[in-house]
Parts: C-alpha cells; sequence; structure tokens
C-alpha cells in the first residue's frame, strides 16, 4: 500500500494531466451533441438529421482517439510515430482492422453519396424496414414488427431505396362480365375523386386506368394513385373500401361461378 501512495506522489502531475484531458474530451463530446440535437430538433429535414448524425459520431471518436493519444502522451509513451500514421497503421493491421476501416469509409461514402438518410425505407440484403440510424460502422433498420437489424456499412454493396421518389398505389378488383363496364368506369371517375379529400398523403389521382383483364366470368378494373413515398397501403385499402361501398350503392355485382350443363339429346334407331 505504502509503495502505490509513494508511487501516486510520484506520478502526480500526469494523474491530474490525465483527469483534465479526460474532463475536456467528455465536455467537448457534451456540448457538441447539446448543440447537434439542438439544431436537429429546428430542422426535421432528413438529410440534415442524416448528417448531422454522422458528424456527431465522427467528433466523438476524433476526439477519444485524440484524448488517448494525448494521455499516452503524458505518461511518457513516444507517440510520434502514431501521429506520422505509421504506428496506428501498423495495430490496425496487427489487430485485423481493416474491416473497421472498410467499414468506416463505407460509412462515410453512403451519407455524402446520399444512398439514403434516417428514416428512408430501404430493403438491404432482403431486409425491408426503416433507416433508424447511420453509424460509422453499420446501420440499423428497423421492420415493420419492430425487429431491428444491423449491418455492416462494409457489407452493403447493393440497396433498394423506396423513398426516393413518390409510389404508385395499385388497386385491381374484379366485376361480372354482364355488367355494363363504360358506365362503372364512368360512375368510378366522378366518384373516386373524393378520396383525396379522405387522404392527405395522395399527390396525384386516384386514377380510373380501365380494363386490364378479361376472364371467362369476370372483368379486372384498374385504379392508381400516387403518393407520398411508402404511404400507399393506407390509399390501396381506402380505395378498397370506397368501391366495395360504390358498388353496394349502385347495384353492381362482382363475378360468381356459373355452372352451365348441356342435355344433349339424340335420336338414335336401332
Amino acid at each position: 500500500m505504502n509503495k502505490f501512495v509513494d508511487w501516486l506522489r510520484a506520478q502526480t502531475k500526469p494523474v491530474i494531466i490525465t483527469g483534465v484531458i479526460i474532463f475536456v474530451v467528455l465536455l467537448i463530446i457534451i456540448i457538441t451533441n447539446l448543440l447537434i440535437n439542438r439544431f436537429l430538433k429546428r430542422n426535421k429535414r432528413k438529410r440534415a438529421i442524416t448528417v448531422a448524425r454522422l458528424l456527431q459520431n465522427i467528433i466523438r471518436y476524433t476526439l477519444i482517439i485524440i484524448g488517448i493519444i494525448a494521455i499516452l502522451g503524458t505518461w511518457g509513451v513516444d507517440v510520434k510515430p502514431i501521429l506520422a500514421g505509421a504506428g496506428i497503421v501498423g495495430i490496425a493491421v496487427g489487430f485485423g482492422a481493416q474491416t473497421l476501416i472498410r467499414d468506416f469509409l463505407a460509412g462515410i461514402s453512403i451519407v455524402f453519396e446520399n444512398h439514403y438518410d434516417i428514416d428512408d425505407v430501404v430493403e438491404i440484403k432482403g431486409f425491408k424496414g426503416r433507416v433508424i440510424e447511420i453509424g460509422l460502422r453499420s446501420t440499423r433498420i428497423q421492420g415493420w414488427r419492430g425487429d431491428v437489424k444491423i449491418i455492416a456499412n462494409g457489407d452493403i454493396t447493393e440497396v433498394i431505396n423506396y423513398s426516393k421518389n413518390p409510389t404508385i398505389g395499385v388497386v385491381e378488383f374484379e366485376i361480372d362480365h354482364q355488367e355494363n363496364v363504360e358506365e362503372i368506369i364512368k360512375i368510378l371517375e366522378e366518384r373516386i375523386v373524393e378520396l383525396k379529400d379522405m387522404f392527405p398523403q395522395i399527390i396525384e389521382g386516384p386514377t380510373v386506368v380501365g380494363v386490364t383483364k378479361m376472364g371467362p366470368v369476370s372483368l379486372t378494373i384498374r385504379i392508381t394513385a400516387k403518393t407520398i413515398s411508402e404511404q400507399h397501403y393506407a390509399v390501396e385499402r381506402g380505395i378498397h373500401k370506397f368501391t366495395k361501398q360504390l358498388f353496394e350503392e349502385y347495384g353492381i355485382k362482382g363475378p360468381y361461378q356459373r355452372m352451365v350443363i348441356f342435355n344433349d339429346k339424340r335420336n338414335t334407331k336401332i
């Protein structure tokens, strides 16, 4: 115990400097987080949120690395090779940090090449969901059931982004082939515009495309609507419900199975 006390007294200066370095690093990180969070409260654009979060991560990791190097220098470690880059590269290779560097560079590329932003709906490696975080090493995606998948940025080679452009909602329904098609289309075109007021996410339409398929006992009519990206699901459900109510109101019938029996009576002579 006495030896430890004597050592601590001899190292009073490095201990104090180490404490000051840790305090300054933590203080800067806290202030940076407060400033970025205040900025995000005022700016709700997805692109701004994505860049701000990435900047926050870069500042945090940079300060931690600088703090560690400063502490090592305080305790007499020669940090010149580290600052020159040779030391840190050797350490990275020695500990197999090539993957770490790859993920880091891929994360920066994803953000600055605008592959996707936070809150975008994407599909990566067969998993579709909403981007909830873009870090320097990985991306977190939340599926519609609430499950979260974490994917290393370096493993992301192909992305389907469903949020870049408006989405087209498509609804198809069948009517009996004996119904008056022209009259039904006319009714739909006159009444379907009512959905525009019910669903503010509709950008264009709904539009009655017309008959797209003819079956043995039915005709298929298609209705489309351009919506805000990934907001078409509710619109499609609304079109289905509205169309059913409309058909009930006008007595329009859907297809039903028919059975036709031919009774071929032939006179035969024996």
